[in-house]
């Protein structure tokens, strides 16, 4: 009853504060504070950027560095685990595969799925929103990679991750600075 009561007083003609935004439903409690007298604080690496909907997404692993075998065909990263698998043979559901099959190093995402974006080399780490953004706008399937590049990419279940070069030998170890994202529900 109370439920169809604030339906019917929000969704009214004249409900709405000027702005074309609902009025807030009262339920009893003091409205949330919108005083600006706290020092702004800029948005943390795990919230979405503008544009991507409600709710903040939640770090699910990293930032932190990973250790892959780039020689010949490389190693399969897996990123929807709790923490990244890295296979030298091929994992399913392998997300990234970090190689140097034909002498530079590479980034190729399997099943040629264009859910791998670069980054600007300088700048800021971008949040999930930003990364997941910057993915729907420049998704490729490879990328050649040297130290420093920096890309987005979406996971086959969902995940949005930052990716960081750290090294990116023609053979031996390569290492990617990772973070990994749960996104919000849309």
């Amino acid at each position: 009853m109370v439920g169809i009561l604030i339906t019917v007083l929000v969704s009214r003609p004249g409900s709405s504060d000027g702005d074309g935004k609902a009025a807030p439903a009262t339920d009893g409690r003091p409205p949330a504070s919108t005083s600006s007298s706290a020092p702004a604080q800029p948005p943390a690496s795990g919230t979405p950027g503008a544009g991507t909907g409600a709710g903040t997404a939640q770090v699910r692993y990293g930032p932190a560095d990973l250790t892959a075998d780039v020689t010949d065909s490389g190693s399969y990263i897996e990123l929807d685990t709790s923490r990244p698998v890295v296979s030298g043979s091929s994992v399913k559901g392998a997300d990234v595969i970090f190689g140097a099959s034909i002498g530079d190093p590479t980034l190729f995402v399997p099943e040629s799925a264009s859910s791998l974006a670069p980054l600007p080399a300088t700048g800021p780490a971008p949040s999930a929103g930003e990364c997941a953004e910057s993915v729907d706008r420049n998704g490729t399937y490879t990328a050649d990679v040297k130290r420093g590049d920096r890309f987005c990419l979406l996971t086959d279940q969902g995940h949005v991750a930052y990716l960081r070069v750290v090294t990116a030998p023609s053979t031996g170890q390569g290492r990617l600075n990772v973070t990994v994202w749960d996104m919000p529900a849309a």
